[in-house]
């Protein structure tokens, strides 16, 4: 296992998802944001935990057994450079390689092996293996920001016929996903890449950042941080019909969640002490928590700070 070798003042393909809005877990914004931080000569975190330990201390045996499965030779998992598209402004870094045994490969379960988009792929040439480890059931299908997006960027950049994502689920089922190149996707992640490297540009050229739209709450008070201007803006009759939406909804939620907090009572008053009833086809459950003692905890000091919530406040001007 190799560390990361991609540079951060460019997009790379293991950050694809989430520019293209795939990611469970980081938005465009956060990843161009995190590419002027690295042009400004910003460290950025070193994002480690248990899990990514474990994943990157069993990607050789995942690659190993994946290759072999495939009949593949010539597995390469030290791959200590980055590698760069020869026109499009993104790069990767490659978990392995293996050369292929030029066998027509279909879908097989009983070996773990699941061909993506097409009846078979002939493993022609050298193709690129990426190794993934997740404590989730297996699956049929790949969602595209476990691997597929980031294969297809890696297969581009290689010139690579074929690719696989092997997958260890749970740490005892391997599933194999051969996918070739696709053609719908590369022109995706060309148009994204270009965007994402003109955002970069005109930062490096003005000084001001040309954002994506938010994708949620959360990713509009992170990306717009600096709520400084208290002089309002006026919005449009669009503005006007989201505001009337907001409020409305609100009212919807705050009475269906009281109903359902009359429903709990009224049910809770049936049960008393039992912890499970059954009413007709439902199975209701109410457990009792039980808490450890703790000691007494003081809590550290903090420095004071400002953040940018991520909820609105709307209300009826006269």
């Amino acid at each position: 296992m190799v560390g990361k070798v991609t540079p951060n003042d460019m997009l790379s393909a293991s950050r694809l998802p989430a520019v293209c809005g795939m990611s469970q877990y980081r938005s465009p914004n956060d990843e161009l944001l995190a590419s002027i931080a690295a042009i400004n000569g910003d460290e950025l975190p070193n994002i480690s935990n248990e899990s990514m330990d474990w994943g990157n201390r069993l990607e050789p045996t995942i690659l190993t057994e994946a290759a072999h499965r495939l009949g593949c030779h010539q597995l390469e998992i030290n791959h200590e450079k980055p590698y760069f598209h020869d026109k499009w402004p993104i790069s990767c870094s490659l978990d392995g390689t293996a050369t292929g045994s030029m066998e027509e490969i279909v879908t097989d379960p009983e070996r773990g092996i699941y061909v993506v988009g097409q009846p078979s792929i002939r493993l022609e040439g050298t193709g690129v293996l990426e190794a993934k480890l997740t404590a989730m059931d297996a699956e049929d299908v790949l969602p595209l920001y476990r691997g597929p997006i980031q294969l297809q960027a890696q297969m581009a950049i290689t010139k690579a016929s074929w690719g696989a994502i092997a997958v260890l689920y749970r740490g005892t089922e391997l599933r194999i996903f051969l996918f070739a190149p696709h053609a719908e996707t590369l022109d995706l992640i060309e148009r994204t890449c270009k965007d994402f490297q003109d955002r970069l540009d005109r930062y490096k050229n003005t000084g001001g950042i040309d954002h994506y739209p938010a994708i949620n709450p959360k990713d509009a008070a992170r990306t717009f941080s600096d709520g400084s201007i208290d002089e309002p803006v006026t919005l449009d009759d669009y503005g006007t019909e989201l505001a009337k939406l907001i409020l409305e909804n609100k009212q919807k939620i705050s009475t269906l969640e009281e109903e359902n907090q009359k429903a709990q009572t009224e049910i809770m008053n049936i049960m008393k002490s039992h912890t499970v009833a059954i009413a007709g086809n439902y199975q209701i459950t109410w457990p009792q928590r039980s808490y450890k003692a703790q000691l007494a905890k003081i809590v550290p000091a903090k420095d004071a700070y400002t953040i940018r919530q991520s909820t609105l406040t709307i209300k009826g001007l006269k």
